[in-house]
């Protein structure tokens, strides 16, 4: 009987020894994940989505001077058929602007702020080349360099380092040829960039104060949801 009891308590240890070792093999397994392979991951997920929601906001400023305009603000979608509607907030002096803009496939709409009414127009989007996830998104994150680990939650990584202030150039226009930091959110499951921020200088109009760094926060939700853009016209 007193055999019995000893085996029961043996075999309870080794059952115990062997998931904690499985556990702290799998918790070695996320460790040695560097960030530039957590980055590369992320790259060739965030290729493969169709669709997502986002948001360009401003912090310790009151948005990006692209000539006579600050660009405060700018949220949106971008569907699985190759449609992207863009709403943006713009400073002019002391008067707050609004503007719309849907692309669907080569064709660009805009929404005249005086008459309220959409008009088919000819051109180029710059943000384009940013909110395309094959190619904008990507392109961030294989810009960045001497990455390293700032946290590890139960759900995400978040990254750190520097890139060049020219890898944004597609949202903002002409850069300098400036180093920023960025600060970087994915997720652990998914591998998908849910959140970004840029600290610093990104263009000639931006000041320079190191105890009020300029914040530009990029925000990337409803990832592969079904998302659906109205056409203007019809």
């Amino acid at each position: 009987m007193f055999g019995t009891g000893i085996s029961a308590i043996l075999a309870i240890i080794l059952f115990v020894g062997a998931m904690t070792i499985s556990c702290d093999a799998k918790s070695n397994m996320e460790i040695t994940k560097t960030p530039k392979e957590i980055l590369s991951l992320s790259g060739l997920s965030m290729q493969d989505i169709s669709s997502f929601e986002f948001e360009l906001s401003h912090k310790n400023v009151s948005g990006t001077q692209i000539g006579d305009l600050v660009f405060s603000k700018a949220e949106g979608l971008i569907s699985s058929d190759n449609a992207m509607l863009v709403e943006g907030k713009f400073l002019f002096g002391n008067l707050t602007l609004s503007g719309k803009l849907i692309t669907i496939d080569d064709e660009i709409f805009f929404l005249n702020p005086l008459t309220q009414k959409w008009e088919r127009t000819e051109g180029t989007v710059t943000v384009l080349s940013f909110f395309k996830p094959e190619e904008g998104i990507k392109k961030i994150l294989d810009s960045v360099t001497s990455p390293s680990i700032e946290s590890s939650g139960k759900t995400y990584w978040n990254i750190r380092g520097s890139m060049p202030a020219s890898a944004l150039s597609n949202i903002i226009g002409e850069t300098t040829e400036n180093e920023v930091e960025i600060s970087i959110w994915i997720d652990k499951t998914t591998n998908y960039l849910t959140r970004a921020i840029i600290y610093g200088k990104l263009n000639e109009y931006d000041r320079t104060e190191p105890d009020n760094t300029i914040q530009r926060i990029i925000t990337i939700s409803k990832i592969n949801e079904a998302l659906f853009i109205e056409h203007p016209l019809k």
